[in-house]
């Protein structure tokens, strides 16, 4: 399996829609306790948005990500479903975090995309 731990930042609606989908993929799934760095809990990050919409808050996340020379990687859930799920895939292969930390804002869940993007995703993990 390429993904066999994910870290989430908080317990709120978007976090609890990834821990839902992790817990049927048997992912193991670990909140940030602000005892450590992000960057020192976490091999990469990735973004979840809707076209290109990104808070400050998680971008800063990806930011300090990138600057501490770690991975990142964004997924527009409006995107051609296959291709990004094939990406995020290929990305997985290539890098292989162990901890990855997952962001995304809160109205993702609501995207009826976001769904079939993570039921694509977990199929192919």
């Amino acid at each position: 399996m390429l993904l066999k731990e994910l870290l989430l930042r908080k317990e709120e609606l978007f976090e609890q829609s990834i821990q839902d989908w992790a817990g049927s993929g048997s992912i193991a799934v670990n909140v940030f306790d602000g005892s450590n760095s992000l960057t020192d809990v976490a091999d990469a990050v990735v973004l979840f948005h809707e076209d290109y919409n990104i808070s400050k808050e998680n971008e800063s996340v990806k930011e300090l990500f990138l600057n501490d020379s770690k991975f990142a990687h964004t997924i527009d859930i409006n995107g051609t479903l296959m291709a990004s799920v094939s990406s995020f895939v290929f990305w997985l292969e290539n890098h292989k975090p162990k901890n990855l930390l997952v962001i995304g804002d809160d109205k993702l869940p609501n995207n009826e995309k976001f769904k079939k993007y993570l039921d694509q995703l977990i199929k192919r993990l």
